[in-house]
């Protein structure tokens, strides 16, 4: 049988501008809610959940992360590391538990996307500390990058290497590739990547900060190892006893130094006199905790003591012992006992990264202070126990 072109084209005009059969009714009407759906979900993913200096934090990047460094975490090739800590498991259990008692004991199911709402609505600790983690990330990046410092990916991929090599060092994994050190411990490499990265920038923040202070690049020079001994000036009025009325005298400072420019006096010339070594006057005189080390204060570098102690410290010939050096603490006496060019580079970097370690948290804290930060998820809560309060 012939069919006539223009009847089958005039029938398809018909059927396309005319009601639509219910089976493509259906089909757009399911195109339209899957569209609402994705609609939904990319709105639900691109929630704000902080904002840096105008850089937003979205709910899909933490929830990404989370997620992703959760899974890592369970599937620990080592047991002690696997069972350490399962916060999301956990936190996902009681939603499961929630869903059954609900459903009177019938199977149920959870998604990804129920876990994620789930997780941000309660505001678990590990939702706390995954969003304030990602603040401090951020904080650091953009400080550092207005500070004008960069870091190669050949710097930062040297740094990763050399992490996860302590890993394997200290854990004893011997010969184990990096892969699979890190499946032990259960670590994505990208998390340990933006680790080294924050960890990186850091570094580099506090030593233009401490090149500024001492106005010169950190050298060998600004190392120096030494012990001292001090006798502590307390410009504290003592405490009045309890049911009497009367006040405590202000202590008058000038009188409280003389007094103790007095005992250092005394130590120094049993020094001098050579019936103490300077080692058993810190051991028996000194009210510094370093004197169970017999006044030992290791390697430290040049911007960490206080002007007046470090002034002497890096102008002190090594083994001469110095005049007494007030600071704010006291009186010290000051012994050199080794220069920075007589240390090795070893033992000058291990005391950079003791500094570093000192030093961080306040510089952390001097960042975040300077930004402009909002935090809809909340701070985690301090640790603690209960009833302990504070």
């Amino acid at each position: 049988m012939r069919v006539r072109t223009g009847c089958v084209f005039a029938m398809a005009c018909v059927l396309l501008s005319g009601p639509m059969p219910g089976w493509a009714q259906k089909s757009r009407s399911q195109g339209k809610t899957q569209s609402k759906v994705q609609a939904s979900q990319k709105a639900q993913d691109d929630e704000v959940v902080a904002i840096v200096n105008g850089e937003k934090i979205t709910r899909q990047q933490i929830a990404d992360e989370v997620l992703a460094d959760q899974g890592a975490r369970l599937k620990a090739t080592n047991a002690q590391f696997r069972d350490r800590a399962r916060p999301i498991a956990a936190s996902v259990g009681v939603l499961v538990l929630d869903k059954l008692a609900k459903s009177g004991g019938k199977p149920v199911s959870v998604s990804r996307e129920e876990i994620v709402r789930w997780l941000l609505e309660e505001k678990s600790p590990v939702i706390k500390d995954a969003v304030q983690n990602r603040i401090r990330e951020v904080a650091i990046a953009q400080y550092a990058k207005k500070q004008g410092i960069k870091l190669s990916e050949a710097d930062i991929s040297k740094q990763v290497a050399k992490a996860i090599n302590n890993a394997r060092t200290q854990l004893r994994m011997g010969n184990k590739t990096d892969a699979q050190v890190l499946g032990e411990l259960g670590y994505r490499p990208s998390t340990i990547r933006r680790g080294v990265v924050t960890s990186m920038y850091l570094e580099a923040i506090a030593k233009k900060e401490l090149e500024a202070k001492i106005g010169h690049p950190l050298g060998p020079s600004d190392f120096r190892e030494g012990r001292h001994i001090l006798v502590r000036v307390n410009l504290q009025p003592p405490s009045s006893d309890s049911g009497s009325n009367e006040q405590a005298q202000p202590v008058d400072p000038e009188k409280a130094y003389a007094e103790a420019k007095a005992k250092i006096d005394a130590i120094a010339q049993e020094i001098e006199n050579k019936t103490k070594t300077f080692e058993k006057a810190a051991l028996d005189s000194s009210d510094d905790p370093s004197k169970f080390q017999e006044g030992k204060l290791g390697v430290f570098v040049r911007g960490q003591m206080v002007p007046e102690f470090e002034a002497v410290a890096f102008s002190l010939p090594v083994g001469v012992v110095s005049q007494p050096v007030r600071t704010q603490y006291g009186w010290h006496l000051i012994r050199i006992d080794r220069t920075g060019d007589q240390l090795s580079e070893a033992e000058r970097e291990q005391a950079w990264q003791n500094y570093l370690r000192s030093r961080a948290q306040s510089l952390i804290n001097d960042i975040l202070r300077q930004s402009k930060i909002v935090n809809k998820v909340g701070e985690p809560e301090p640790v603690g126990f209960p009833g302990m309060g504070g």
